[in-house]
């Protein structure tokens, strides 16, 4: 059965149930901008940490902002691929397999049985 049921009337569980409008563009500013976020969340939060809660000194050498820049990178750049592999809108979708299943659904007993 589709989205309507016998009456025309539309399927309370379908009636606003959209597709997902994803392409490669939208995907790929997701990955970037949440790679950014999630970063600079995670860096901001260690820097607060490190100097109200400890009272240390954060490093002032150029190696943590740069570890968090490639960190960030690397992030979007696996993570992009991982939604494009998810969609299916990445590769030859050889690894995929598609089999044909029988399934046995309820169906209300009839006065003969």
């Amino acid at each position: 059965m589709n989205a309507y049921d016998k009456i025309g009337a539309p399927d309370p569980e379908l009636a606003g149930a959209r597709p997902f409008a994803g392409n490669p563009k939208r995907y790929r500013r997701l990955a970037i901008w949440g790679s950014i976020v999630i970063h600079a969340y995670l860096f901001f939060g260690y820097w607060a940490i490190k100097t109200f809660v400890a009272g240390e000194q954060f490093p002032s050498s150029w190696l943590v902002p740069a570890g968090v820049v490639a960190s960030a990178i690397w992030f979007a750049f696996f993570s992009y691929r991982w939604t494009m592999r998810l969609d299916a809108q990445y590769g030859s979708g050889s690894r995929w397999i598609m089999e044909s299943a029988q399934i046995k659904l309820p169906r209300e007993r009839s006065e003969n049985d």
